[in-house]
């Protein structure tokens, strides 16, 4: 019996022995997560002390560049928006998508400065031409209503039936490819009510292309000046390219 005694005494010491070592290590384990949690609070308090002090409501707004088409007006609601927000906190993607929207903007870029500033470069749409000699169209084929006295000389002049604008001006930009690097300069080009095509180059010289075929007769006419088969541009009045092959030209009286 003496002997069951100690046996179950050294048993009970061990055990109790065990037990202090494990509350042991619980308590230590609940001291680092409270370390833990208070580490996280004093961390997220400083975050959200610093974001404030640097998030500071913007009340600049910069335009590096002098607008001449761009007007105020136009800008406005969108600088209401820019007010609105927090240095840190404007999306500055969101804003630049909205002015690339706005009529003459052709690109925009914008940055933050510190403390409470907004920098915006805006590149304007360049005038094209006439449109009917009315309107303008800007280098996105869109029209426009100007003063005529702010505009510069020497547009170029398109023609053609209403809403087709986008069409022609298209059409411009695949002849101009071509007989820019040449060095050919273009006028006019005219879509009429039948659907024939005319181009009119320097000095006022008409390319008749008609309704067909376009693309081939255009590129006839570049083989005709590459070759050099045209002789005294100033008195050619046009140049008939209707034909199935070959060309017909027109002096002037």
């Amino acid at each position: 019996m003496a002997i069951f005694s100690k046996e179950r005494s050294k048993k009970n010491r061990r055990r109790g022995a065990f037990s202090y070592r494990s509350n042991l290590y619980k308590e230590k384990s609940k001291r680092k997560i409270i370390k833990k949690v208070i580490l996280l609070i004093a961390l997220s308090v400083a975050f959200f002390f610093l974001f404030s002090l640097l998030n500071q409501s913007i009340t600049k707004i910069q335009y590096i560049t002098e607008m001449k088409r761009v007007s105020p007006d136009d800008l406005r609601g969108i600088s209401t928006k820019i007010y609105d927000e927090g240095f840190l906190q404007i999306n500055l993607s969101h804003i630049k998508e909205e002015i690339e929207q706005v009529n003459w903007v052709k690109s925009v870029s914008l940055e933050r400065r510190w403390p409470d500033q907004i920098n915006i470069l805006i590149e304007e749409e360049d005038i094209i031409g006439w449109w009917n000699k009315d309107s303008i169209i800007n280098s996105k084929g869109n029209l426009f209503s100007l003063d005529q006295q702010s505009l510069p000389g020497g547009l170029i002049e398109f023609y053609g039936p209403d809403g087709q604008q986008a069409l022609v001006y298209e059409k411009y930009l695949l002849f101009a490819e071509e007989l820019t690097t040449r060095g050919i300069l273009i006028e006019k080009v005219t879509l009429d009510f039948k659907g024939s095509w005319v181009v009119t180059i320097r000095p006022n010289i008409a390319l008749r292309l008609g309704k067909e075929n376009i693309s081939e007769r255009f590129d006839r006419f570049l083989m005709i000046w590459d070759e050099s088969l045209l002789d005294n541009l100033a008195v050619i009045e046009y140049i008939d390219l209707r034909y199935t092959e070959g060309f017909s030209v027109k002096k002037r009286n």
